[in-house]
């Protein structure tokens, strides 16, 4: 693309939407060194000045890193989820446009409930009930996102064991084959380090940091349906949360009895 100086359209502006298309359509691929300030300044025909503001509107968007004495590199792409809205995995990837597919690792009863609450403590929502346990890693365009525990009350979990957990996502399966309608979830979000599975599923090395999400869905009658625990890789996924300071606290306000 040659920039079109007769356009009310700053010049760096013109160069930053241009490299983001490059980026986007594969042009330099994630890893790849990006072209010197100089090489840009050649290309387009531009200032310094003009072209450090273009890469650094880049690196801000997150598609470029500065590495201090090896150059700009290309980033992975991450991906943000605004908090607010119960959704899947499948169902925020395809609505930012990503192609999400998942690996399974394990479909089967939770047969040792005692240790499994042990090391999850809020499966004690489901109280005695009988668990499954869906396991698998969730990927965005083949790339590995998420190392997901899912556990769910028997019945239903082995009836979502029986349909292609690699090609659909859990929430949607739920509301379509199951007939539950999912309405609220509890979810808290911190940090952790990849033990020897999560290293392995995620492609990452043993104590790399990583957000662990837990979450606890009810359907509309109140009742929990599933318990999910979420291991991201930091640097593929963020989360973004709007505060309001007008806006009260969820939990707060005087309650009757």
């Amino acid at each position: 693309m040659s920039i079109d100086r007769t356009k009310p359209i700053p010049l760096h502006y013109q160069i930053t939407s241009d490299l983001r298309r490059a980026i986007k359509e594969g042009e330099y691929k994630v890893g790849d060194l990006f072209p010197t300030d100089k090489q840009l300044m050649e290309k387009y025909g531009v200032s310094s000045i003009t072209v450090r503001r273009a890469v650094a509107a880049l690196v801000d968007e997150g598609l470029l890193e500065r590495r201090p004495g090896k150059g700009t590199f290309v980033k992975r792409e991450t991906v943000e989820e605004t908090l607010g809205k119960l959704t899947g995995f499948f169902e925020e990837m395809k609505a930012r446009g990503y192609e999400p597919g998942a690996t399974i690792i394990f479909t089967g009863p939770v047969t040792d409930p005692i240790k499994e609450m042990q090391r999850v403590p809020g499966l004690r929502v489901f109280g005695d009930e009988p668990l499954y346990l869906i396991e698998k890693v969730q990927q965005m365009n083949g790339q590995p996102i998420t190392y997901l525990r899912s556990y769910w009350p028997y019945e239903y979990g082995s009836r979502l064991a029986e349909e292609d957990l690699e090609r659909r996502g859990l929430y949607e399966l739920v509301e379509e084959k199951l007939g539950l309608v999912l309405e609220r979830a509890v979810q808290t979000i911190s940090a952790g380090r990849a033990g020897k599975r999560e290293a392995e599923y995620l492609q990452v090395k043993v104590g790399t940091p990583l957000l662990i999400m837990e979450r606890t869905a009810f359907d509309d009658r109140g009742r929990p349906v599933e318990l999910s625990v979420n291991a991201y890789r930091p640097d593929r996924y963020k989360y973004r949360v709007e505060l309001d300071r007008n806006r009260p606290h969820p939990g707060s306000g005087v309650i009757m009895e």
